[in-house]
């Protein structure tokens, strides 16, 4: 990172997190003051936007010059609740709200009517997003928020894309069949390759 032109850190962890700090390998982990050493030691490094989701997240440290914003699924003294097989709930909040206007404007979760307006999101929308999840049941949690040297309501974090993100896929079959379709897939229902075929793709060509 110091050797690059950076001057806006983002940090995203969705994981394992204990005692012996973030998990990123069967037996290997990264700890939270490895972190905040490589961060601080950053002079280039003006701004750290950080998301953490998961259990018993801690703040990060920043050097006197530096600026934090920092999103956790909840405290740093609980674990967050999951459920095997499926994505964690605060991550696909997060996901959703920096890319739903772009991907069709409605809430995966079903009667939920939120949305985040105007052409930017800031701390304070992208938190009170949150908090509509949080107070509907859409998180089973009580996350947490931090920031240093911050005008909490007026920052900006992202821009608030207002155009359709999407795939458009051409199946077409092997001569002799003349058979041949097209599709369009919202990015934000990719997960991966062998699901897009599988869950997303074959299901529709099937039912043609």
């Amino acid at each position: 990172m110091a050797k690059r032109d950076i001057h806006t850190f983002v940090f995203l962890y969705s994981g394992h997190h204990g005692k012996t700090g973030f998990q990123v390998g069967m037996n290997e982990y990264f700890s939270i003051q490895q972190l905040n050493d490589s961060i601080q030691k950053c002079t280039n490094i003006e701004k750290v936007i950080a998301f953490m989701d998961c259990c018993q997240p801690e703040e990060i440290k920043v050097n006197k010059d530096q600026r934090l914003i920092q999103f956790n699924a909840t405290s740093s003294a609980t674990d967050v609740i999951w459920k095997q097989g499926q994505h964690s709930y605060f991550t696909k909040v997060l996901v959703q709200a920096f890319t739903m206007k772009a991907s069709g404007g409605k809430c995966e979760c079903l009667g939920c009517e939120c949305f985040i307006d105007g052409n930017f999101i800031t701390i304070d929308k992208l938190k009170n997003y949150i908090e509509i999840h949080r107070k509907n049941g859409l998180l089973p949690h009580d996350p947490h928020w931090c920031v240093s040297k911050i005008d909490w309501c007026n920052e900006y974090l992202a821009y608030n894309y207002s155009y359709k993100v999407a795939f458009h896929f051409e199946i077409i079959l092997p001569i002799p069949f003349t058979a041949k379709q097209t599709h369009e897939v919202l990015a934000t229902t990719v997960v991966d390759y062998q699901d897009l075929i599988q869950t997303i793709l074959f299901p529709r060509f099937a039912s043609r």
